[in-house]
């Protein structure tokens, strides 16, 4: 295997368990969100006062600030990952997906409308 088939091997890879990762954290983010939802409505549909599980509302608070502060050491692993190959030979590596652009590059979505 050539030099640069080996680099674009070993980035690709990396892109791939990088951007799971990042999956995995939204989705993660996304499930505590609908905890929340789902422990005030319990709440509210067994007829108990604002006062009663707090401390469950308290934990579930450090959950998501421990998701959020795990999602910024992602997004700064990201970046370190980044500048890892600005700076070594993998820079000539043309794969995409450990940069990211100021100014992204606009994507067509497809709208539709939500009742």
């Amino acid at each position: 295997m050539k030099r640069s088939e080996h680099a674009a091997t070993v980035v690709a890879r990396l892109a791939s368990d990088l951007t799971q990762a990042e999956a995995s954290q939204d989705q993660a983010v996304s499930q505590l969100g609908r905890l929340a939802q789902s422990l005030t409505r319990s709440r509210r549909e067994a007829g108990l006062s604002a006062t009663v599980g707090q401390a469950a509302f308290d934990a579930l608070a450090e959950a998501v600030t421990a998701q959020v502060t795990a999602q910024r050491s992602v997004v700064a692993l990201h970046e370190a990952l980044a500048d890892v190959k600005r700076n070594t030979a993998y820079r000539s590596v043309r794969l995409g997906g450990l940069e990211k652009s100021d100014n992204p590059v606009p994507r067509p979505t497809a709208l539709a409308l939500v009742s």
